[in-house]
C-alpha cells in the first residue's frame, strides 16, 4: 500500500513563520518548505526538489538565490578541471602566436 499524502499537526508558534513563506496556499507551502529543506540537506537533487516544490527549475533557482541558498557546488574538482582547460587554451593560443 502506497501513501499519496498524509496530515500532520502543526503547533500554533509555526503559524506566524508558515505565513511568510511562498505559496497560495498552506499545502503549496509547506511543498516548497519541505523541498528546501531536502535540497539544503543533500537528500534530493536541483531538480528533485523543484519538482517537489512544483515549481519549474528556474523558478526554484530563484527562489533559492532570494534566500542566499547556494544552489550550485563549485568543488576542489570542478576548479582542478577549469585550470586545466585554462592553461590548455592558453597554451594553444602561444602556439598559435
Amino acid at each position: 500500500m502506497s501513501i499519496d499524502s498524509f496530515q500532520i499537526n502543526i503547533p500554533k508558534e509555526f503559524y506566524p513563520l508558515i505565513d511568510e513563506l511562498e505559496g497560495p496556499n498552506l499545502d503549496a507551502k509547506a511543498k516548497v518548505s519541505l523541498a528546501l529543506g531536502l535540497f539544503v540537506n543533500k537528500q534530493v537533487t536541483l531538480a528533485r526538489a523543484a519538482q517537489l516544490s512544483g515549481k519549474s527549475l528556474s523558478d526554484f533557482i530563484d527562489l533559492l538565490r532570494s534566500k542566499n541558498i547556494p544552489w550550485m557546488e563549485y568543488s576542489e574538482e570542478h576548479l582542478q578541471d577549469d585550470q586545466r582547460v585554462i592553461k590548455e587554451v592558453l597554451g594553444d593560443e602561444k602556439a598559435d602566436e
